[in-house]
């Protein structure tokens, strides 16, 4: 009897640990990859053929701050802010031109880009090497399907 107590608390336990602490988890996981390539965005089925590479900025306690990615292609660049929700389930993706301190700013493509994708995703894949998240509620495209895959490197 004694070693099914001991059994069924330590079930709880890891159940409790394992539940909790999801976001963090997977926002870890984007952290130590540092840096990821943009495999393809895709609109409705269609490729924007937008590339390049989100660079971490860096390593945060997500309950205390925002993380940030410097997304760079070619001669552009623009940074958003994300974050993992619901125990990882949910990826914000947030684009924020009032967060920017820079004069004379001049945007590009990618933060006009970075705007318009802006929104709620789901998390569809969520390995070692690859994710993938897919959203019908972002700021340019309601209703159509955006799909974001990204590689670490």
């Amino acid at each position: 009897m004694k070693t099914k107590h001991i059994i069924l608390i330590l079930a709880i336990l890891s159940i409790t640990i394992t539940a909790c602490n999801k976001e963090k988890r997977y926002s870890k996981r984007l952290i130590k990859g540092e840096k990821w390539a943009v495999k393809d965005i895709t609109v409705a089925g269609t490729s924007i053929n937008t590339f390049g590479v989100w660079n971490v900025l860096q390593d945060v306690k997500i309950y205390e701050t925002v993380p940030q990615v410097l997304w760079m292609a070619d001669t552009s660049n623009a940074i958003f802010e994300w974050q993992f929700q619901q125990k990882g389930a949910i990826f914000q993706l947030n684009y924020n031109y009032d967060s920017l301190e820079c004069d004379n700013l001049t945007l590009t493509h990618l933060d006009y880009l970075s705007y318009d994708i802006t929104g709620t995703y789901n998390v569809q894949q969520h390995k070692r090497k690859v994710m993938e998240f897919t959203s019908s509620q972002t700021i340019k495209y309601t209703g159509q399907e955006v799909k974001i895959t990204i590689e670490k490197q």
